[in-house]
C-alpha cells in the first residue's frame, strides 16, 4: 500500500466523506466528522469534507473531488450499519460498499473508516469495505496520529483506536480514552447544514461522553465512548451553542449524550448556564433517563429552551427493567410519566419487545402503561411511544451470550445481519396482534411498520409548512400515524404477512451448527 500522490512533508491532502444517505427525517449532520476534520486542519493538514447526504449523484461528486482535489488520504464516516428496525429492516452496508469501492476506483489513497457504524463492529466493516485502516471510538486524536505516521511512511502504527488488516489477521490497539476533545467543529466551514435545517433536523449537541450503564444489550460504554463519564465544561458547551446560533441560526439544539441528565450535576450546570445567556433557542434531548424527571427538574429544562426529548425506558413491565439490567425501577418510569402530563414537553418514549423473559403479560404492562399515561383523547397529542419488536444482536455484549447458549447466534454469525433476540416465551403470532391493536386504537403508538414511509419525509415537511405545522418528528409523528391508520391500514396492519417477515428473519439467521468454543 502506498500514497499514491507527491505530498508536502508532514503533511497530507486528507477527504472526509459522509457516507449517510438517509435524507428522511431521521438524517443527521455529521458532526464528528466535522469534529476530525478540524482536528486534522488544526495540527497542518489540507482538509476537504464531502457530504453525500444530499447530493443527487454522490458517485459524480466523489470523482470529482478526487480528480480535482487528488487525496492522499481518505476516511469515510459509517454512521450507521443498519435502520435497527425488526419490522422493516434495511441495511446500510451496502451503501457503504459501494461508494468504498468508487473510492478505490477514483484513487490509491489510503482508506480509512470511522464513524459510530465502524466503532460498533470494526473488524467485520474494514473487511466488508476493503478499508485499509478503521478508526474508533474518539476519531479526533486517533485519525490526527494515523495521519502523522502514514505522512513518515509508516503504515503498520500501533496507535490507540487504529485498527487494520495484517497477514489477513485483524489487529486492533484499543482505545485510549482521554478528556472530551477541545476543538469545536465549525460545521459550516464543512458541509452546507441548511438541508438539515430544511427537515427540521436540530444541531447536535455533546456535554460529555461515555455512559456508566451496564445494558445488557448496548455496545455504547464498551465500544464507543467508554464507561467514563468525559465532561466538556459547560461554559464551553454553551460558548459553542451561541456561536452556532449566530452563524447557522439552526431551528434547533439537540443534545446527543447518551443520557443528558445523567450525571445530573452536569446536567444541571449546563441548563443553568444556557439560562444565563441573553438569547433564546430552542432545544432537545436524544436520551433522558426515567430517573429524575420531577416537577424541578422538567421546570428548568423548560426554562432553558426545552420544548422535546426522548425518554428511552425500553419497558414498562418491572420484570423486563430488570432483565435488560436497567439501573432504575418501574416507580422510576411511572413518576417520570406523571411528571411530564402536567408539562407541554413533546416527547418521544422508547420500548424494545422481546428482551429475555419477554412474554405477553410484559408486553401488555408496556402496552396498559401507554394507554394509561400517554394517551390523551382530550388535547393535543404531546406524547408517542416508539415501541420495537425485537432486541438486536451484537457481539461482546451480555445478550450475545444468552442468545448464543439459547441457539440465536453462534460463532459463524455475521453481526453487519440483522440479528435478533425475542424471547422464546413470546409467542411471534399473539405479540404481533397485541402491538398492531394498541396501534390501532392509540395513534400516539408507532413501531417498525411506520418506518417505511419516512421516504416520503419531504412531502411530510412541505405539507405540513403549508397547513401551518412545524416541520420535523415532534409535529409530524403523531399526525402522520393518524392519517396511516385512516386511509392505510390495510397495507401497514396485515398482521399475518408481518408475522410471516419476522418468522423469517429469525430462521433465515439462526445457525444450522453451534461452535464448540462460542
Amino acid at each position: 500500500m502506498a500514497i499514491g500522490h507527491e505530498r508536502r512533508e508532514n503533511t497530507l491532502k486528507v477527504l472526509l466523506i459522509n457516507a449517510n444517505l438517509r435524507h428522511d427525517l431521521f438524517a443527521a449532520a455529521p458532526i464528528g466528522l466535522c469534529f476530525v476534520a478540524s482536528a486534522a486542519k488544526a495540527v497542518g493538514h489540507d482538509v476537504r469534507v464531502v457530504d453525500l447526504c444530499f447530493v443527487r449523484t454522490p458517485f459524480k461528486q466523489i470523482e470529482s473531488i478526487c480528480r480535482s482535489f487528488a487525496p492522499e488520504v481518505v476516511g469515510l464516516s459509517v454512521r450507521n450499519i443498519d435502520n435497527v428496525n425488526m419490522l422493516h429492516p434495511v441495511s446500510y452496508v451496502r451503501d457503504a460498499q459501494r461508494i468504498a469501492d468508487w473510492i478505490r476506483q477514483c484513487t490509491d489513497a489510503p482508506l480509512v473508516i470511522g464513524g459510530s457504524g465502524a466503532s460498533l463492529l470494526p473488524r467485520e466493516l474494514l473487511r466488508a469495505l476493503k478499508a485499509d485502516y478503521v478508526v474508533v471510538s474518539d476519531g479526533e486524536e486517533s485519525f490526527v496520529r494515523l495521519l502523522d505516521s502514514l505522512s513518515k511512511g509508516d503504515y503498520a502504527p500501533a496507535i490507540p483506536g487504529v485498527g487494520y488488516q495484517e497477514n489477513s489477521v485483524f489487529v486492533l490497539t484499543p482505545a485510549r480514552l482521554g478528556a472530551f476533545p477541545v476543538p469545536r467543529p465549525h460545521v459550516d466551514s464543512w458541509i452546507d447544514f441548511s438541508g438539515y435545517n430544511k427537515l427540521g433536523a436540530g444541531y447536535s449537541i455533546q456535554s460529555y461522553r461515555g455512559c456508566s450503564h451496564r445494558c445488557i444489550y448496548c455496545l455504547y460504554p464498551s465500544k464507543l465512548q467508554g464507561n467514563r463519564i468525559r465532561r466538556r465544561d459547560p461554559k464551553e458547551v454553551v460558548d459553542e451553542i451561541e456561536e452556532v446560533l449566530h452563524r447557522l441560526r439552526p431551528k434547533s439544539f439537540e443534545f446527543v449524550d447518551s443520557l443528558f441528565n445523567e450525571p445530573i450535576d452536569h446536567c444541571l450546570s449546563v441548563l443553568e448556564e444556557i439560562v444565563r445567556r441573553p438569547w433564546k433557542a430552542t432545544f432537545s434531548a436524544t436520551s433522558l433517563s426515567p430517573t429524575k424527571l420531577d416537577k424541578r427538574f422538567l421546570s428548568l429544562l423548560w426554562r432553558a429552551g426545552f420544548r422535546s426529548f426522548h425518554v428511552s425506558p425500553e419497558s414498562a413491565s418491572p420484570d423486563m427493567i430488570a432483565a435488560y439490567g436497567k439501573p432504575f425501577f418501574y416507580d422510576d418510569v411511572r413518576r417520570a410519566a406523571e411528571a411530564i402530563a402536567d408539562t407541554s414537553f413533546k416527547v418521544l418514549w422508547f420500548f424494545m419487545v422481546g428482551g429475555p423473559g419477554e412474554n405477553a403479560r410484559t408486553l401488555q404492562e408496556t402496552l396498559d402503561f401507554c394507554a394509561a399515561h400517554l394517551r390523551n383523547d382530550r388535547k393535543r397529542c404531546t406524547q408517542v411511544a416508539n415501541v420495537m419488536l425485537g432486541v438486536r444482536l451484537y457481539p461482546e455484549t451480555q445478550l450475545w451470550e444468552t442468545a448464543q447458549r439459547q441457539g440465536y447466534v453462534s460463532c459463524r454469525s455475521d453481526p453487519l445481519e440483522q440479528l435478533w433476540y425475542l424471547s422464546p416465551d413470546l409467542d411471534i403470532a399473539q405479540s404481533i396482534h397485541q402491538l398492531v391493536k394498541a396501534a390501532l386504537s392509540m395513534p400516539e403508538i408507532i413501531s417498525g411498520m411506520d418506518e417505511r414511509f419516512m421516504r416520503f419525509s419531504h412531502v411530510m415537511s412541505a405539507a405540513a409548512r403549508l397547513v401551518g405545522l412545524k416541520s420535523g418528528y415532534w409535529s409530524l409523528i403523531f399526525h402522520a400515524n393518524r392519517w396511516l391508520r385512516r386511509s392505510l391500514l390495510p397495507i401497514v396492519f396485515d398482521t399475518q404477512k408481518i408475522i410471516d417477515s419476522v418468522e423469517l428473519q429469525l430462521l433465515a439467521h439462526r445457525p444450522v451448527d453451534i461452535c464448540m468454543n462460542d
